[in-house]
């Protein structure tokens, strides 16, 4: 087994991952200019999630009049680019995206969630919310990086304990879109399948591996939060999943820096998981070429 503490296991790691993980606090386009409320956001392919804890302060998916937000993500078949039609005459489009022709440029690795979010929050006037995001984020770094070994090391030793195993995203309602995001993380960094249950997730842990839990699969659920749906989640799956994974609750001030919280230690440990399997965690060409197709 590699050795997430031995410098030779960061050698599959040669697109430098480690570096944009470790400064992505601050990273990102900021506006260039005002932008008149109210507001409505869609997001499309990498920007879904942006969009979706955008909702919170922006209500609206599209606006009268005031300013449009469109995340261009790719993978949208043409959809963001007819999204502005939506948008009332008054209304002023705003698009953010990878191509030469948005107001706001936003690179498209993994970990592009983050900077939508962020300028977001910068042109809406969310300042405060930022600082509480950003500061939240530095500390959960100051634990997760590679220099911290595995035993103070949170993100290493969820890798280790997702080594040949399936995560399923046990997550609690408030945190929206999380589950969602994860998996999607944990396939773009980690190159690994992982499961998210439907919105009824009891009925769904009772039944959907009722049949082969004597066979013992190798899925490892990850369990968010300490409210009574985690508690009687936990309760069901103790004697059908192989292992049981409790992430702590961030050192984070409100349900979003949370969020955000849970979602970077997961891009951490989803960047060890592929450094245990030895192969690059950065995007791979296949990436662009879908997104110049879609």
């Amino acid at each position: 087994m590699r050795d997430l503490d031995s410098q030779e296991t960061y050698l599959a790691d040669r697109m430098g991952l480690a570096f944009e993980l470790r400064d992505l606090v601050g990273s990102g386009p900021v506006p260039q200019a005002a932008y008149a409320p109210p507001y409505g956001v869609v997001g499309y392919g990498e920007a879904w999630w942006a969009a979706r804890l955008a909702r919170d302060w922006i209500g609206a998916e599209f606006t009268e009049r005031g300013t449009q937000f469109v995340l261009e993500g790719g993978y949208d078949l043409g959809q963001a680019l007819s999204a502005g039609l939506y948008a009332g005459a008054g209304a002023e489009v705003v698009r953010l995206g990878y191509r030469e022709e948005v107001e706001a440029q936003v690179a498209a690795p993994p970990l592009s969630p983050y900077r939508y979010l962020r300028f977001l929050l910068l042109a809406t006037g969310q300042q405060a919310e930022l600082e509480r995001v950003d500061r939240a984020l530095l500390l959960e770094r100051e634990r997760l990086r590679p220099e911290v070994g595995l035993d103070k090391n949170p993100a290493k030793f969820l890798a280790y304990s997702l080594l040949e195993r399936t995560p399923l995203w046990v997550v609690p309602e408030r945190y929206a879109g999380l589950a969602q995001a994860m998996q999607q993380t944990y396939a773009r960094i980690g190159k690994s399948l992982s499961i998210t249950p439907p919105p009824s997730g009891l009925e769904f842990f009772l039944t959907g591996l009722e049949a082969r839990h004597e066979q013992g699969d190798p899925i490892a659920a990850v369990l968010l939060g300490d409210d009574e749906r985690k508690r009687v989640s936990q309760e069901i799956l103790e004697s059908r999943v192989d292992t049981l994974i409790e992430l702590p609750e961030p050192e984070a001030e409100g349900t979003l820096a949370k969020a955000l919280c849970y979602w970077y230690r997961v891009a951490w440990a989803s960047y060890y998981v592929a450094l245990l399997y030895g192969v690059e965690p950065g995007d791979w060409e296949v990436l662009e070429r879908l997104r110049e197709a879609t």
